[in-house]
């Protein structure tokens, strides 16, 4: 196979290793070059074919609403890309640490210790997959990677290549009470780390301290009330979604933005994607009457064109924050908005009236997890708490009668870390799920919190030729989670489900061919996140509803027109969404009001053409 240097010269090739040898680098870099091509890597299409006999009963027979997906995960997370890009609230893994004995495998073989290209196969293997994931995080969500110290300065490098500037911090964790690794040096390594990467709208779910500033004010009658800034401290350029006027109804007064210290709620004129939109907007506190706006005695300002506005920015004559610094200055976009209306002087407060609820302030995540005994309770930090990993194994055994997976960890840790960083209508990925302990960590704080919080596992059967009927993904993962929902031993079930698929690819040109409608129909329902069910190989159209949004429409599939499909979607209450290959003919032999029709499975097909595009 001729090579990319070939044709150069000596002289060409003297030249260009001294320019390289020149080059400054930054940040991590690793032999992508030389190294054995991972065999995963592949762009096939890749769909999610269902289990039922593996799944558990769904719950009220409404559907799956938790994933356990067996296949690699190169795959697995192409297919969830297609399916929940920009969905997922919370992502906890745990991989393989690269430690040398037998705790990574990179084409079927463990990397040992020795070996030349042990930490490039590592880096290699972790990249790909997390460039995959990050395209399925929110925009509030968070990444959890578990790791050694050995090797936490690597995967934090390579975690802030893949997540650049979302680095939130680690927490650190004591895995056992001593250790003496090292006798030589007499050191003892007993703690492991937890990376934090998040997006820009994520925070931790911290608890309540007793830190209110209630009391009465004039004007509020008898109830105590607290002035909070409606500000927060990032600028106009990082934060340009909440960087908008304000206006007061009463008035018609405007109210500019400060440059530096951006609104803290988003506004109905331009809003936000995903799960921020939960959060409420500056309108509707303006309508409930939370948003204070001070008396204005002095006159507006007020410039009647664009030259009265600059040569006011010039003299600094312009609207100040409470630090005197101008509102309005030559840099910022959209001055033209100004001409012409009436400029307010003073500045915005958010009335909180006191409530028992309300009384207390938030208390934030520390980063050091202490161990369920340990007294590390502090006043100003809330502590997470989990007992040594050794605890993890017990449950196991506990849980199977025998041991079945090395080196778990606790479902006390993996419990801390879901409630801390996930909603409780949260989506959680992990896709190194091993023994299941993340699935088992959100069913039990959906069951202490009443949470809707959904999983989706993935986990390889890892079978070798050695032990070639080997399943960790049905025999442990899947089963560790099925005793939990249903009760083991003296244990109460927690209640739940899971749908058990695997992944299955088809090549591209044979898409056309081998793309069967039950796989169509389990990607279109997780794609526009219904509840998943089965596909009914009677029905000659497959539908679907959200029970928990009896107002939403319902999600078709129609695989064949017929005078029947007509009579169905006919009939059929309230706004339908059909996806069919032929929505032209359905277009035309149906016509009724709250009907949308799309391309199914030309649209998934080509999206995630797209996707694979320059992995």
């Amino acid at each position: 196979m001729p090579g990319r240097y070939d044709d150069l010269s000596r002289d060409d090739l003297i030249r260009l290793l001294e320019r390289r040898d020149t080059r400054q680098l930054y940040g991590l870099v690793w032999e992508r070059e030389g190294i054995e091509p991972d065999r995963a890597f592949n762009d096939d299409f890749v769909v999610l074919d269902l289990d039922p006999a593996l799944s558990t009963a769904p719950q009220d027979g409404r559907g799956w609403r938790n994933l356990v997906i067996e296949g690699d995960n190169w795959d697995a997370l192409r297919a969830l890309r297609l399916a929940y890009a920009g969905r997922i609230g919370c992502i906890l893994i745990d991989p393989p640490y690269n430690t040398g004995s037998q705790d990574f495998a990179y084409n079927d073989r463990y990397i040992g210790k020795d070996d030349r290209f042990r930490h490039s196969l590592w880096l290699e293997f972790l990249y790909r997959r997390l460039v995959l994931a990050r395209d399925l995080l929110a925009d509030d969500g968070a990444i959890l990677v578990c790791i050694n110290d050995e090797n936490r300065a690597r995967l934090d490098l390579l975690m802030e290549r893949v997540f650049p500037g979302m680095r939130i911090g680690s927490f650190v964790w004591r895995t056992k009470d001593t250790n003496n690794s090292d006798k030589r040096r007499n050191w003892s390594g007993v703690h492991e780390h937890i990376l934090v990467y998040a997006g820009p709208g994520f925070a931790f779910r911290g608890v309540q301290t007793g830190a209110g500033k209630f009391r009465l004010r004039p004007g509020f009658g008898d109830v105590p009330v607290r002035l909070d800034p409606i500000t927060k401290p990032e600028t106009f350029k990082t934060r340009a979604g909440t960087y908008y006027p304000i206006q007061n109804p009463a008035t018609g007064l405007w109210y500019p933005c400060a440059p530096n210290q951006v609104w803290r709620f988003w506004s109905e004129t331009q809003p936000p994607r995903g799960r921020a939109r939960l959060e409420t907007s500056m309108e509707a506190l303006i309508r409930a009457g939370e948003i204070l706006f001070p008396p204005e005695t002095a006159p507006p300002f007020f410039f009647a064109d664009r030259a009265d506005l600059n040569a006011a920015i010039a003299r600094g004559d312009v609207p100040r924050d409470g630090r005197n610094r101008p509102l309005l200055r030559a840099d910022l976009p959209d001055l033209d908005f100004w001409i012409g209306k009436p400029i307010a002087r003073g500045r915005l407060s958010r009335i909180v009236r006191w409530t028992e609820e309300l009384e207390a302030g938030m208390r934030p995540v520390g980063s050091w997890i202490a161990g369920l005994s340990e007294d590390a309770t502090g006043e100003e930090t809330e502590t997470l708490r989990s007992e040594r990993q050794g605890a993890a194994t017990t449950l196991l055994e506990h849980m199977f009668g025998q041991q079945v997976f090395s080196f778990p960890k606790p479902l006390s840790l993996m419990r801390a870390l879901v409630r801390a960083c996930s909603g409780e209508d949260d989506i959680v990925l992990d896709f190194f799920a091993g023994s299941g302990t993340t699935a088992h960590a959100v069913l039990a704080q959906n069951a202490e919190d009443d949470g809707n919080r959904r999983f989706v596992m993935v986990s390889n059967a890892e079978a070798t030729e050695a032990d070639p009927d080997k399943n960790l993904c049905r025999d442990v993962c899947a089963e560790r989670i099925r005793r939990a929902i249903d009760g083991y031993a003296d244990t109460q079930g927690l209640g739940g489900d899971f749908a058990y698929l695997r992944s299955r690819r088809i090549a591209q040109e044979d898409v056309v061919y081998d793309l069967d409608p039950p796989a169509l129909w389990t990607l279109l329902q997780l794609r526009q996140g219904f509840p998943l069910r089965s596909f009914d190989p009677l029905a000659p159209v497959q539908l679907a509803a959200d029970p928990a949004d009896p107002e939403r429409e319902t999600l078709a599939y129609v695989p064949q027109m017929s005078a029947e499909v007509l009579a169905i979607l006919g009939s059929i209450e309230g706004a339908v969404l059909a996806f069919t290959p032929v929505p032209g003919l359905l277009r035309d032999a149906i016509s009724r009001p709250g009907l949308t029709v799309d391309r199914l499975p030309d649209r998934l097909v080509q999206e995630f053409v797209r996707a694979v595009t320059g992995l």
